[in-house]
């Protein structure tokens, strides 16, 4: 890995895990903080890109769409179809644990600039997944 600049963002997401036999299988919240890195040369100016830039790209993409929702595993019966419309929510592919949601989010960043090469994500203060590409 060369020359590296990473910026950290907040946001609020409610979910449940289908198989979970504990607490977790309750629709539940977090407060997650999502550390995105940024990899590359820098310019003639000494930057890889402009942490504001960086900012509009997450917030735009990933932000904007999982903040205050619930996400929903598409699978998940209890869920699907049973909350009103007006309800914001996002429908995954996949169980909403941390570690598919850093990958989901990685992947989608990587879509938009490929220089974006790893995401950590908080689910508490003392527990992350982190993903590398």
């Amino acid at each position: 890995m060369g020359l590296t600049i990473s910026k950290v963002f907040y946001f609020d997401m409610a979910h449940r895990l289908t198989f979970h036999e504990g607490l977790c299988r309750n629709i539940h919240g977090h407060s997650y903080m999502l550390e995105i890195y940024i990899e590359g040369e820098n310019d003639k100016n000494g930057m890889i890109m402009d942490y504001a830039d960086l900012k509009e790209l997450v917030k735009n993409s990933i932000i904007e769409q999982l903040d205050h929702c619930i996400a929903i595993y598409e699978k998940d019966e209890l869920l699907i179809g049973k909350l009103p419309q007006s309800l914001k929510q996002f429908i995954f592919p996949f169980e909403t644990t941390a570690e598919n949601l850093v990958k989901w989010i990685l992947n989608e960043l990587n879509k938009i600039d490929n220089r974006i090469r790893k995401a950590e994500l908080w689910e508490t203060r003392n527990s992350k997944a982190t993903y590398t590409l």
